[in-house]
């Protein structure tokens, strides 16, 4: 579950661990090739529209890098992806890196202004995608090759003569960035490899495993998720297409019979409490759960515990350490200390360090910032050498000349046990769903707005939904909504406050710095949009705002609200979907939530039969989910008395 992990020496025993391991000598197109020799028939990716096998997705790959060979692409070249999850994407992502290329991928869910400028900041000139789509004015297009299609005239399924070297530029993704922009983080082929093949032997995967695809185009875990995976000759099962209730991804891990699964934290304690809230049988097919990108609490591991025996993995990494630098796996009954989970020790190949100011080694015990070091490390932010610089340090513990450590700019503390706890954070950024977000970047898009003369983003703790960003403004007179939506133009939508505090001046400490203990704290009815709404009348429409308002803990909820734009998100509309299942006596699927945002469209929605009642469904899946939870009860009697699982 673990890889074996040694410390670097003992004069840094309680301050320093490193994993030696496998390092790739090849690359990441290189070992899927010799994958696909060793199992062409095996089924390499399946999503809502199919299947396709190693060697078809080879072939796909094969033709689509010749197509980009042709129009001049090859190293230290950027690609842009921009395509939803299924084959499509995988094929799109496997082309680039054999066409000796570097991936940029782009959410097609991202403002067309942030698609602009992340095309502009990596230099991209081709884009794979669909013809038409906004933001990607002056970069030519190439259309995804087809996976169904057979060899076309003059284009060769076979590998491309191009020679891929780890030190090459593999792909180009952005985070969150203090400066207002975000940043371009650059990996190279080496270590996305070193991180597939490390992955690989740390969830022990062989081909006899499904892994579940469940991260966004546009999030790097994409990767943890695929490479690793292709490379035991294992099968990716990409999850339905917008975030599924807990219930929704169980019924496709069912259906799929995943064995390992991949999800952010706060998905994970959604799915716990759903399971508290209406007990029902994890699926048997899964062996392992991975969860990350944001701190974990020993409270939901007792949760999952409480439902299943499966083992958690947690997984702690930055975009700059190549999507995950250390790991800690939890199997037993023993429940670990504290209120957080310990973020492990480092991946092969991966070295961590807790150090002082002066990069000087703290006491075991102690907390101090982590600096990351090794093969997992990234080239740098592309473009931005000072940038690069300030964040990349020379390695003082290093034998190899040159050598650098990330500064990662969260604080931890290495505990007696040799994991690593995260004790917080040394600057402002904050995750907010999972994904990193600097506020000054926030406060930096607000004052472009004509009518704003100072913002100010900070995080609030949330205890229903974790943390939740809140601008300060100091403006001409504004409604939050214009606010709202103008940040909506560039920003992603885990970005966009869901509340505004217009204020007549930011309060300064005598430092002149701001003052954040006298900043009001607004109320959650602040969240809504501040504009006249028409107000729900009929049954229908009144019982889903009466869920809205309690989810989101608003005081009024319009006919034309949009639930994402008042405080709304992914993860939310979990709750949203139980507790409007049980109001209007019907199951709703979590997509109808997604395609109908409005009380009025939903109301129109449901009013047209689309649900159906529980009478006709909703019983019977309770008494299917009761029943789960009866055999699951047996089974840990057995298991209890010494029998087998």
């Amino acid at each position: 579950m673990r890889p074996e992990l040694s410390q670097e020496d003992e004069s840094r025993a309680a301050t320093a661990l490193s994993s030696a391991g496998p390092r790739a000598a090849v690359c990441v197109p290189q070992l899927f090739e010799e994958r696909v020799r060793a199992s062409p028939g095996a089924v390499a990716v399946v999503d809502r529209d199919g299947c396709v096998t190693y060697a078809g997705l080879d072939a796909a790959a094969n033709r689509l890098a010749g197509v980009l060979v042709e129009r001049g692409v090859g190293a230290e070249n950027v690609v842009a992806v921009n395509l939803p999850r299924g084959r499509g994407l995988v094929t799109a992502v496997l082309a680039v890196l054999k066409s000796g290329a570097a991936y940029l991928p782009l959410d097609p869910a991202l403002p067309a202004e942030r698609r602009r400028y992340q095309l502009e900041a990596a230099g991209a000139a081709l884009l794979i995608g669909p013809e038409g789509c906004e933001g990607v004015e002056g970069v030519e297009v190439v259309e995804v090759v087809d996976l169904a299609a057979g060899e076309p005239a003059g284009r060769t399924a076979r590998n491309p003569a191009v020679a891929v070297a780890p030190g090459d530029l593999a792909y180009v993704i952005f985070t969150s960035g203090s400066t207002g922009r975000p940043k371009p983080v650059a990996v190279t082929h080496g270590s996305l490899a070193n991180h597939a093949v490390a992955v690989g032997a740390a969830f022990d995967l062989t081909a006899a495993d499904r892994v579940l695809q469940f991260a966004g185009p546009g999030f790097d875990v994409f990767g943890e998720e695929v490479f690793p995976t292709l490379l035991a000759g294992a099968r990716v099962v990409v999850a339905p297409d917008s975030v599924p209730s807990p219930a929704e991804l169980e019924e496709h891990l069912c259906r799929e019979r995943v064995t390992v699964a991949n999800v952010p934290t706060p998905y994970w304690d959604q799915w716990v409490r759903d399971l508290d809230a209406e007990p029902r049988e994890v699926p048997e097919a899964l062996r392992l759960l991975v969860v990350g990108s944001d701190t974990g609490h020993t409270r939901t591991l007792a949760g999952w515990r409480g439902h299943t025996s499966v083992p958690v993995v947690n997984a702690y990494g930055l975009t700059e350490t190549t999507i995950t630098a250390t790991l800690q796996a939890f199997t037993g009954e023993v429940m670990p200390e504290g209120e957080t989970l310990p973020i492990g020790r480092p991946l092969a190949g991966a070295r961590a360090y807790v150090l002082d100011a002066d990069l000087e080694p703290v006491a075991a015990g102690t907390r101090g910032e982590l600096y990351l070091g090794g093969a997992v490390l990234a080239r740098g932010y592309l473009g931005q050498p000072g940038l690069t610089a300030d964040r990349f340090v020379p390695d003082p513990f290093g034998e190899t000349p040159g050598g650098r450590l990330y500064r990662t700019g969260d604080l931890a503390v290495l505990r007696a046990d040799g994991a690593l706890a995260f004790a917080g954070r040394a600057d402002d950024q904050v995750k907010i769903r999972g994904q990193r977000v600097e506020p000054a970047e926030i406060g930096a898009a607000l004052c472009t707005h004509p009518a704003v003369r100072q913002a100010h983003v900070r995080a609030v703790d949330d205890e229903a939904d974790g943390k939740r960003l809140v601008a300060y403004v100091v403006a001409a007179e504004v409604e939050s909504s214009q606010l709202r939506a103008h940040l909506a133009k560039s920003l992603p939508a885990a970005m966009v406050p869901a509340s505004y505090v217009l204020l007549d001046e930011l309060p300064l400490t005598a430092n002149g710095k701001i003052d954040h203990r006298a900043l009001p704290v607004p109320a959650a009815a602040d969240a809504t949009s501040g504009a006249p709404q028409a107000v729900a009348l009929t049954g229908l429409e009144e019982r889903i705002a009466a869920v809205w308002r309690e989810v989101l803990r608003v005081g009024q909820v319009g006919l034309d609200d949009s639930f994402f734009e008042i405080g709304g998100h992914s993860l939310l509309l979990v709750q949203v979907q139980r507790k409007l299942s049980g109001a209007l006596g019907r199951q709703v699927p979590g997509v109808a939530l997604f395609a109908h945002p409005t009380v009025r469209r939903l109301a129109a929605h449901l009013r047209d039969g689309s649900g159906p009642a529980v009478g006709a469904l909703g019983d019977e899946r309770a008494d299917e989910r009761r029943s789960g939870y009866a055999r699951l009860q047996q089974r840990r009697a057995r298991q209890s008395a010494g029998g087998a699982r």
